[in-house]
């Protein structure tokens, strides 16, 4: 919470665990294998990115900060995920009727992850159709039953920050309900639609967030919000259309959540976003995450120097895609040393994986990573 707040901390505040700040089964397999640790309850904590649920062992092992809870249904078992069948397809449907898929054809052991791959509101041309749709109920207390006494107990007896999984995602989860490139044609042609199923979502999520504080009362530190909105060379959309109609309700959300509940909000967005964080601190995200420094303009100092001052960079560890799959362990080292030098002057940073770790790095890697961060994250 220091560093969040902009104090500099004894260290740097370390995290793994997160829906994006997380790791592929099949790669925490292969670190717990390595490291000698055993997890007799292997289990998705989301079953769309395939994404473990890390046990208690390993968080001690790299000396994590940060404790999750969400949804207790979220949880599956990694040996039976209870995937559904459609079509030609295996997965699951979301609260939102979105069917997350893969081939039917593969094998368990084959699955790295599931698509967006039937999409219901695919085809709907006009506002009295996405009104008319079936809109999942954010008041329906069903999904947060026993949270209550999980937050309690980590909120009272340890002394780790605690933080929700997503729960919030007023512009990307478009791209699902109708489709990634249908929902670009339409900030084109039809914006009205898009700025109609903003505003659902947007009373969903407002809905969801006050159900789930009524739960779990005052025993959270951190929530999730999602909405990507860039890709690796830039926006996937013009600035200006955010900032005239996704900015308020972006905004909308955050005051909502900042009136029921004392917490920080931890934003995330892939992708090149330096043009975006002006607007996210105007909205009243506290920190963004995952810091993909890949991308166009995502130079650790330079995002440091820019708006460090007023944003908590959250994650940026270590290149996710080139160094830490296919480097050596010492050449992690070396650029986790280099990030976190960036990152870490006066506060304002949490180190984490880059997004989710993916499941053909090596475990040694990971090993790296972690460990330079806590070698190198003191003050």
């Amino acid at each position: 919470m220091a560093a969040l707040n902009h104090r500099q901390p004894d260290r740097v505040p370390i995290d793994i665990g997160g829906n994006q700040s997380n790791i592929h089964i099949k790669a925490y397999q292969n670190l717990i294998n390595l490291l000698g640790i055993k997890d007799d309850r292997m289990r998705f904590s989301d079953v769309v990115q395939h994404i473990a649920y890390p046990c208690e062992a390993l968080l001690e092992r790299f000396h994590a900060d940060v404790r999750y809870i969400r949804p207790l249904s979220a949880y599956r078992d990694a040996n039976d995920p209870v995937l559904q069948h459609e079509g030609k397809y295996q997965g699951v449907y979301d609260q939102f009727g979105v069917f997350w898929g893969i081939d039917d054809k593969k094998r368990m052991d084959e699955i790295l992850y599931l698509d967006p791959v039937i999409n219901p509101l695919a085809n709907a041309s006009s506002i009295s159709e996405i009104d008319a749709f079936s809109w999942p109920d954010g008041k329906d207390p069903a999904p947060f039953k026993g949270l209550k006494e999980v937050a309690r107990n980590l909120h009272e007896n340890t002394s780790y920050a605690i933080s929700t999984g997503t729960i919030g995602n007023v512009f990307e989860y478009i791209t699902f309900l109708v489709g990634f490139v249908r929902t670009l044609r339409l900030l084109r042609t039809k914006p009205e639609l898009i700025i109609s199923l903003m505003q659902h979502l947007l009373d969903y999520w407002k809905d969801y967030t006050a159900t789930f504080f009524k739960e779990v009362g005052k025993n959270v530190d951190i929530i999730c919000i999602n909405g990507d909105l860039a890709e690796q060379g830039g926006p996937i959309f013009n600035p200006a259309f955010y900032e005239k109609n996704v900015l308020p309700l972006d905004k909308e959300l955050v005051d909502h959540v900042k009136r029921i509940a004392n917490v920080k909000i931890n934003y995330h967005c892939c992708g090149s976003v330096p043009l975006f964080i002006p607007h996210w601190i105007t909205a009243g995200f506290n920190a963004i995450n995952p810091v993909q420094v890949s991308a166009f303009d995502m130079e650790p100092c330079s995002l440091k120097k820019r708006f460090g001052k007023k944003v908590t960079f959250w994650g940026g560890l270590c290149d996710t895609q080139h160094t830490l799959p296919f480097s050596t362990p010492e050449q992690v080292r070396a650029e986790v040393r280099y990030n976190m030098e960036c990152f870490k002057p006066g506060g304002g940073y949490i180190a984490a994986n880059i997004h989710n770790i993916t499941a053909e790095v090596p475990p040694k890697n990971i090993v790296a990573m972690f460990d330079a961060a806590y070698e190198f994250g003191t003050y």
